[in-house]
């Protein structure tokens, strides 16, 4: 997707000009949600059951090279809905351009489709929506859907007036539009200095490390936390009879500053954030920046046994395991100090960073440890690649020996394109090969 972005109310970055599409072209005359609007594909009668491409091993380069030297090339993508099949566009005589690619490329997983626009066309109605709209909406960004030919328009907010104001506009134009629902965004207002059973100690930008968590029992551990986070500030005064000290290292992206600690949640045996971004914008950079909330919690809030300290609900990110501290003792007691080797990261998660699970994407060529979920025994290993994989091998001894409570085994998994998709998994010493389908994961009891 092609984007251009305008992050400053107001900002123009376009020039004026370019002509309207076709009204033909708007498969939907109200606009919609950019995910609502379908894909471009060729007739069911065009596609078959093989090649099917699991990684990125189709020619897409060669198949490119070709189709820039053809009349009213446009654009070319990878459908993964239709077996990773290469889809080449034109805006003219695709009929023809279908019959030459059989020809050039009679192996090859490939479509021509005719579509009813230029990518000039769509790029200079991206430009018209950033003129037009740049005074009206302020922050927002747009970009170019060429598998579904239309322009994204993205705003932080996706109000009724929003709305109106762009269908006034582009409601005849091939234009999609996205934005938070008004009420999933948090009320505005300054950071809270507390909440139920706690009270906010420091809120500092651009301090400490991001993805990071940690904990304080008693004024030495607090001295010990302060210096880890780096921060300045005189200590706060904590009654550590009755509150222990949480750090809370949250992360933003530049162009995200507006970061708010809204709550501190005790869930069974975890305590996580409820860390929300009152002013949502268009977009977000991927930069992770720190900012260091910490807060003092009553002990009478905290589980009565162990528990583990995350930013939010959800296990950390792949790559960043640190965020989760595990507290091995209980600390609800007045006084209640955890020693050093009670409190720490949780080993499990660095042990199991790179493990695979059903759902995921296996690269190419490289041994993946993978967590094969046996309970339906051995004959369908999972989803991987957007493909279930089926072998027609009974699971061998070897493996009934290693499935653990829970039924499920650890594997090395390692795909190979050449000369057909075939994925080798491997369990002590034994390997069972398994083969792609577009059959769907069958359930069992």
């Amino acid at each position: 997707m092609r984007i251009l972005a305008s992050l400053c109310a107001g900002l123009v970055l376009w020039a004026c000009g370019g002509p309207d599409l076709p009204a033909e072209s708007v498969a939907n005359r109200s606009i919609t949600s950019c995910d609502q609007v379908p894909r471009i594909s060729a007739p069911a009668s065009a596609y078959a059951d093989s090649p099917m491409y699991v990684a990125n091993e189709m020619p897409i380069d060669e198949v490119r090279a070709w189709a820039e030297g053809r009349p009213a090339y446009e654009t070319i993508w990878i459908d993964r809905d239709h077996n990773g099949w290469i889809t080449v566009a034109f805006s003219a005589d695709a009929d023809a351009r279908q019959s030459e690619l059989e020809e050039e490329f009679p192996s090859v997983g490939v479509v021509a489709v005719e579509t009813t626009w230029t990518l000039a066309e769509l790029l200079a109605l991206q430009e018209r929506i950033g003129t037009e709209l740049g005074d009206v909406l302020g922050e927002f960004s747009t970009g170019t859907y060429d598998d579904r030919g239309v322009v994204g328009i993205y705003v932080g907010v996706l109000t009724a007036e929003v709305r109106s104001e762009v269908e006034s506009r582009f409601g005849d134009q091939p234009v999609c539009l996205d934005g938070r629902d008004p009420a999933s965004v948090p009320a505005p207002g300054p950071q809270p200095e507390g909440g139920e059973g706690w009270r906010l100690l420091v809120n500092e930008p651009q301090v400490g490390q991001p993805y990071r968590t940690g904990i304080a029992t008693d004024q030495s551990g607090l001295e010990t936390l302060w210096a880890t986070i780096g921060l300045s500030d005189p200590l706060p005064a904590v009654d550590f009879e009755t509150e222990v000290v949480i750090w809370f290292g949250a992360v933003f992206g530049v162009s995200c500053p507006d970061i708010r600690l809204d709550d501190v949640v005790v869930d069974g045996p975890l305590i996580h954030a409820l860390i929300v971004l009152p002013n949502p914008p268009s977009g977000c950079t991927d930069d992770a920046n720190p900012q260091a909330f910490v807060v003092a919690v009553e002990r009478s809030r905290l589980p009565a046994g162990p528990f583990a300290i995350q930013l939010d609900a959800n296990p950390p990110p792949l790559g960043v395991p640190e965020e989760r501290t595990l507290v091995r003792v209980g600390l609800s007691a007045p006084g209640a100090v955890a020693n050093p080797d009670q409190i720490g990261p949780d080993p499990e998660l660095f042990e199991r960073t790179s493990i695979l699970r059903s759902g995921d994407f296996l690269e190419d060529g490289f041994p993946t440890l993978y967590e094969f979920n046996v309970h339906c025994g051995s004959e369908w290993l999972g989803e991987l690649n957007g493909y279930a994989w089926r072998t027609d091998e009974t699971m061998p001894a070897e493996w009934q020996t290693l499935i653990e409570e829970g039924e499920t085994i650890d594997v090395s998994l390692l795909l190979s394109t050449d000369p057909e998709p075939d994925i080798a998994a491997t369990a002590g010493a034994v390997t069972v090969h398994y083969r792609p389908t577009n059959e769907p994961l069958p359930g069992c009891d």
